[in-house]
């Protein structure tokens, strides 16, 4: 069960699998508020939130549920894991905690869990959010009419090589970020487009991606290249199964995953509520985080801000 910590969080928790891996947790918020588990991006932890001032998940009466995905923060690895692995291990948290039903939502890299969870765990998924993500590859739109072009030809090897033989080919390329993770906000701010370096120039933002990057590359890059080479592979599961409603939010200016990937999701989910934002980036959620959250646990707009 979650330690104690501040009444605003994290409340950090571990939990030993059925299979005797440890999975590593964090809670945000209201423990009496209404449920969201936290599909993390890649690279990131279980420390991933979507607001400045963790209090505004207490004030809005929401409990954000964070798990680490194997080998990411404190979490074990998972050799030969699936995205499909994933709802098993989210259904033995939510029995630890308690929660029968739950919203999810992901950003960028999460996307592939946390529709995972839904189509795995249908009767516990009440709604889903996406944030910045990508379809699978083996979809009729091809990856490489959105992608830049030295990419969409990794992504379509990656799609037709088994993923160990893609991990391995990663692992060198996301080994730099492990040096010094701290400084990959600083990175981003540089790299990215200006709705992107305004939101990462705020102080409050740099420190919790800084926090949780850093946690999430604690063991290293391999989690991360199996991470990428899983979702560059078919997750396992057609979209068009997904029967909860999904709300995708993304920016025009998204130059981490263009809104091209995000149109083509959108387009092949059957109930979806897509939400464009001209001239914003890969992390407009912390400018539009009421409004997500609100979407995912009605009600939440009532509250003070």
């Amino acid at each position: 069960m979650p330690s104690p910590d501040s009444a605003d969080g994290p409340r950090e928790g571990r939990l030993q699998l059925r299979d005797g891996r440890t999975l590593a947790y964090a809670e945000w918020g209201d423990p009496a508020g209404r449920p969201v588990l936290g599909c993390h991006g890649s690279p990131s932890s279980r420390l991933e939130r979507h607001v400045e001032d963790p209090g505004a998940y207490r004030r809005w009466g929401i409990r954000l549920v964070v798990p680490d995905r194997p080998g990411f923060g404190r979490s074990d690895p998972q050799p030969g894991r699936r995205v499909t692995d994933w709802p098993g291990d989210v259904a033995q948290l939510l029995d630890t905690l308690g929660i029968e039903r739950t919203a999810v939502l992901s950003l960028s890299g999460g996307a592939a869990y946390a529709l995972a969870c839904a189509h795995g765990m249908p009767d516990r998924v009440t709604a889903v959010g996406v944030l910045g993500g990508a379809p699978p590859p083996d979809v009729p739109w091809a990856w490489s009419d959105v992608l830049p072009g030295r990419l969409s030809p990794a992504v379509r090897a990656a799609v037709h090589r088994p993923s160990r033989a893609t991990t391995a080919l990663l692992r060198p390329v996301f080994a730099p970020l492990t040096v010094r993770p701290a400084l990959l906000p600083r990175y981003l701010q540089v790299r990215l487009n200006p709705a992107d370096r305004r939101v990462l120039g705020r102080p409050a933002v740099r420190r919790a991606m800084a926090a949780t990057f850093t946690e999430g590359l604690r063991q290293g890059a391999g989690p991360l290249a199996e991470d990428r080479a899983l979702l560059f592979r078919p997750w396992g599961f057609p979209l068009a199964e997904v029967t909860q409603h999904v709300h995708v939010w993304h920016g025009t200016q998204d130059w981490q995953v263009p809104v091209g990937l995000g149109r083509v999701l959108a387009a092949m989910l059957p109930r979806c509520t897509a939400h464009w934002y001209a001239g914003e980036g890969h992390f407009l959620v912390f400018d539009h985080a009421r409004e997500v959250y609100g979407a995912l646990a009605p009600g939440v707009g009532s509250r003070a801000p």
